[in-house]
């Protein structure tokens, strides 16, 4: 597979995402998709929101990264190289771009009154809203699993794909990013999953054969002996 967009799984509800967000920037006022979700801040949706936006943090990279020892190595390192490169593009775009968080934004227009939150989570405050980090993370990882899947399993792409989009709007929920935010972190992630893919495909990363041994393919060749 070349590229995640030839996995109908993954690419149609993802593309539907970006479409749908991107007709919202256009209709929605600015703001007002934080406001939106004022009566839904409750339970059990609060709970379920924030085990979503967890699929987005570090610790689910490192899970992913062990358990891809057991098949390949490249497999593990271009999971890392996923996590590794959002981090830097991340840094970069928040400080030039300096957009305020919902918190600060409300707070400046003097209706943070206004917005109801999810009790026990720490706003993040400041000009560091755009783009989504955990949006541009999750986007990544499961852009880059559901390549490393191919077309033997590309039926995992929409579980992939829906639970990076779940990501998405549970940065909305939690009242940390707006929906250009998590727009712009989507693109974002996507764009780190593909360039990582077609520069595993050169002939330079190709060569290191050693990178496509695994725990489980060495217990295997022990055995067979």
């Amino acid at each position: 597979m070349k590229g995640v967009w030839e996995n109908k799984w993954f690419a149609v509800p993802v593309l539907i995402f970006l479409v749908a967000c991107t007709l919202l920037l256009f209709v929605v006022p600015y703001g007002d998709e934080i406001l939106f979700f004022n009566k839904w801040r409750e339970e059990p949706y609060n709970s379920i929101f924030r085990i979503c936006t967890a699929f987005g943090e570090g610790f689910v990279y490192g899970a992913i990264i062990l358990a891809a020892f057991r098949w390949r190595y490249r497999f593990s390192l271009l999971i890392a190289l996923s996590g590794m490169l959002i981090l830097p593009v991340g840094y970069v775009l928040k400080d030039k771009i300096a957009v305020e968080r919902p918190k600060t934004f409300f707070e400046h227009k003097g209706i943070y009154g206004d917005v109801v939150v999810v009790p026990d989570v720490k706003l993040n405050s400041g000009r560091t809203s755009f783009p989504s980090g955990h949006t541009m993370s999750a986007f990544a990882l499961y852009s880059m699993l559901t390549l490393i899947m191919g077309r033997r399993y590309e039926r995992w792409g929409l579980f992939f794909a829906l639970l990076a989009i779940l990501v998405a709007i549970s940065r909305i929920f939690l009242v940390q990013h707006f929906l250009a935010d998590i727009l712009a972190g989507a693109v974002a992630g996507l764009a780190c999953a593909q360039f990582l893919w077609w520069l595993n495909g050169r002939p330079f990363f190709q060569r290191l054969t050693v990178l496509d041994k695994g725990i489980r393919k060495k217990r295997e060749a022990r055995s067979e002996k």
